[in-house]
């Protein structure tokens, strides 16, 4: 029998203390992974066994990882902090003082920078554009994928992974170049935009010191702002690009920028002054991107001295960076305290905002209760999903603007759910916030949108002319039957609603990509057009595959019955995507649903675990814990090349993680799998009971399963045996890559 839920729940976050005080952080590269602890529950038996993940241990070398900084968390404290009163209330007086050219460029950057916006993100009805300093988070980065010499082998005194932040890389770029060149990866939402404004405005306002770094001129290019530019043959040169385009841009702020020397662009790059921050490779159309990833390469290979930093979405970058950065680094999503103190700024300064301005007292009391009640709900354990939004700040932010614009309501418990709540706000809400009388309902201007986020999605475009945008919204007005004009209609939605934003003489798209993608689902479950999908399932199967339309296929599957979705994904064979589509949805309210779900469960995980018992079957050890990896990372929502952290461990589904452990230990007749190595690491004298067992235990663990050999620990799968014949028992699933 199982034991009783408190006991085991007590052993599961004895186990997770346990995975994380020993976590052995490390690199990660193609398929690998470094530091991997969870947690094993058998429930047959009459006491709680349990079993720690330990291993794959993966890094880039043999090299020692140098210790991150030890005044790292000193340092960072004050990171995100609201900036000195005198400085906030006088920017625009330094401003106009600025006797050098270049003392004006940097407060330009920095004010084009101040607003805290992130795409999609405009004011609402009771809600404010807060200043970014006032509401900025720092976003943690995952090391996983980083070059030796940054991180320690094993944490012996901390309970968590080391805190890793951008101020850490930049902080040793001067003497170590692997640094000069920072490849920022993360899905969308994850505040890619928001850090580099964050650094833009820093540095910008000479606050850099407080970060101990050296200082730098910030650029902040987005890079689709200047695809003319590229696309000239030939194109502009990085210097001739910020003095011609950038600089010009920000003298509207300052005609004093008409100064600056010619070469002043030319000057800093070449003497490694600059910090470059190219924003959105993902944003610019796929046939661009090969070229301009030369055009990148051949910059930095040019001004080596100086720091470049690219933002992108991973499928992009992977694909058409041929010759990639020399730094790629993952962002975290958001924690716990990440979350709280995001909702405790954001509300602070809304509340501020709301009464001109006024601190009192009684503004932060009125602050300090509408963020516990939001952080109430999204920390609740009974309401898990919400956990899960809020580890996207965008969403974090969406899940705040409706907390603020519907006091009292509950949360919306799924991804769809907030979307359809905030293009509700957005539609309807907000108008009636501003007493503007729409010609069309609510209801019906979402209807034209979700046909033209359709259309967008079906002729694989994000981005779209205004003009052809007018063409496309004429065509669904007259397809519905409605005689409002085009060009009223999409003003309306520009100036009003903020669905659809302008992107200067580029052209318009929506505020975000997410909403794309919704009003896209929402037109197919309105259609009742589900087979619209079957064509793009197999392509993305996986974000590796082809993203385009996976979000898309989510979103619908969030909306409806996705049983016949699952059942057809598992026919063309495209098993992630058939249970990213099945975890969607497992916490559906309707009964039926949820029972139909259930039923599939056996089926999706015979098919999930196929290709994981064919390579153990055929003794490919290696490829297997490649495998293994992989379906454990995206079990947590994650991509290939990032690590576990605390939260995923606690939240692993036992009965996934039993069905793993139990595949390797029959295809390796009980030589290898967790519960395999949780026995020897016990026998070597360790307890489960949350404390690092010291290095004697340790070492002489992995001393006697094959992760470490004459006093020094595998690095590659090549040093390990890979054999029942030879393999010491509990090599694997193990380290190397």
């Amino acid at each position: 029998m199982s034991p009783p839920p408190t006991q085991q729940s007590e052993i599961i976050n004895q186990l997770a203390e346990f995975a994380i005080k020993v976590l052995k952080p490390g690199g990660v590269s193609v398929g690998g992974l470094y530091g991997l602890y969870a947690l094993f529950v058998q429930q047959e038996v009459a006491t709680a066994i349990a079993a720690a993940l330990i291993g794959f241990c993966v890094s880039y070398a043999g090299r020692i990882w140098e210790p991150i900084h030890q005044g790292n968390q000193r340092r960072l404290q004050g990171l995100g902090q609201n900036l000195d009163a005198a400085l906030e209330d006088n920017l625009a007086k330094l401003l106009a003082k600025a006797t050098r050219a270049e003392d004006a460029y940097l407060l330009c950057q920095a004010l084009d920078c101040r607003d805290y916006k992130p795409e999609g993100m405009g004011a609402r009805d009771r809600t404010f554009i807060p200043m970014l300093q006032e509401v900025f988070v720092p976003l943690e980065l995952d090391t996983g994928a980083i070059p030796p010499g940054f991180k320690r082998r094993r944490l012996k005194t901390s309970g968590e992974l080391p805190e890793v932040y951008i101020w850490n890389f930049l902080a040793q770029a001067q003497r170590e170049p692997t640094y000069r060149q920072l490849a920022i990866i993360a899905w969308g939402g994850f505040g890619k935009t928001t850090l580099l404004k964050h650094l833009a405005y820093i540095y910008g306002t000479q606050q850099h010191r407080k970060y101990q770094v050296p200082f730098l001129v910030p650029i902040l290019l987005p890079l689709r702002n200047y695809r003319q530019q590229f696309a000239a043959d030939p194109p502009l040169a990085l210097p001739e690009l910020v003095m011609q385009h950038h600089v010009k841009a920000l003298t509207e702020l300052n005609p004093r920028l008409a100064n600056l020397p010619d070469r002043w662009a030319q000057d800093i790059l070449s003497q490694g002054k600059a910090l470059v921050m190219f924003d959105g490779f993902d944003e610019i159309p796929e046939p661009e991107r090969q070229n301009l990833s030369r055009w990148i390469q051949a910059q930095m290979r040019r001004f080596d001295r100086s720091i470049f930093i690219l933002a992108s979405r991973p499928k992009a970058y992977q694909e058409s960076f041929t010759d990639p950065l020399r730094t790629r680094i993952w962002v975290r999503p958001f924690n716990t305290r990440q979350q709280t103190r995001f909702v405790t700024q954001w509300y602070s300064s809304q509340e501020r905002l709301a009464r001109g301005g006024r601190n009192s007292p009684e503004v932060q009391r009125e602050a300090n209760r509408n963020a516990q009640n939001l952080l109430s709900q999204i920390q609740d354990p009974q309401r898990p999903e919400l956990a899960d939004l809020a580890k996207n700040p965008l969403l974090l932010n969406l899940l705040a603007t409706y907390h603020r614009s519907n006091p009292g309501v509950e949360l919306p418990r799924q991804r769809a759910e907030l979307y359809q709540d905030i293009c509700a706000l957005q539609l309807r809400k907000r108008p009636d916030a501003r007493n503007i009388p729409l010609p069309l309902s609510p209801a019906d201007r979402q209807s034209v949108l979700q046909a033209v986020a359709l259309t967008m999605m079906q002729c694989s475009l994000r981005l779209i002319s205004e003009a052809e945008l007018e063409q496309m919204i004429a065509g669904v007005l007259q397809a519905q039957g409605q005689s409002v004009a085009a060009r009223d209609f999409l003003n309306q939605i520009i100036d009003v609603s903020e669905l659809i934003v302008r992107q200067g003489l580029e052209g318009c798209e929506f505020a975000h990509l997410s909403f794309q993608e919704f009003l896209a689902a929402a037109q197919i479950k309105s259609l009742n057009q589900e087979s619209l999908l079957y064509p793009h399932l197999q392509n993305a199967n996986t974000e590796w595959d082809d993203p385009w339309w996976r979000q898309t296929i989510l979103l619908y599957a969030a909306q409806t019955n996705p049983t016949p979705l699952i059942e057809e994904a598992l026919r063309q064979r495209a098993v992630d995507l058939a249970y990213a589509c099945w975890a969607e949805t497992q916490r559906t309210l309707d009964p039926e649903i949820a029972a139909e779900l259930a039923a599939l469960k056996p089926t999706l995980r015979i098919s999930r675990y196929a290709k994981l018992k064919q390579l153990l079957q055929s003794q490919k050890w290696r490829e297997a814990n490649k495998e293994t990896y992989r379906l454990m990372i995206t079990t947590v929502g994650k991509e290939d090349g990032q690590w576990f952290d605390r939260e995923d461990l606690l939240n692993f589904p036992c009965e996934d993680l039993k069905t793993i452990d139990q595949l390797w230990v029959k295809a390796s007749e009980g030589k290898f799998g967790f519960s395999v190595q949780k026995q020897i690491y016990v026998s070597c004298g360790a307890q489960l009971n949350g404390k690092y067992p010291g290095d004697k235990i340790w070492d002489n663990f992995c001393d006697l399963i094959g992760w470490r050999k004459a006093g020094k620990y595998v690095v590659n799968y090549k040093d390990l045996q890979a054999s029942l014949q030879y393999s010491p028992t509990g090599e694997f699933p193990g380290g190397g890559r």
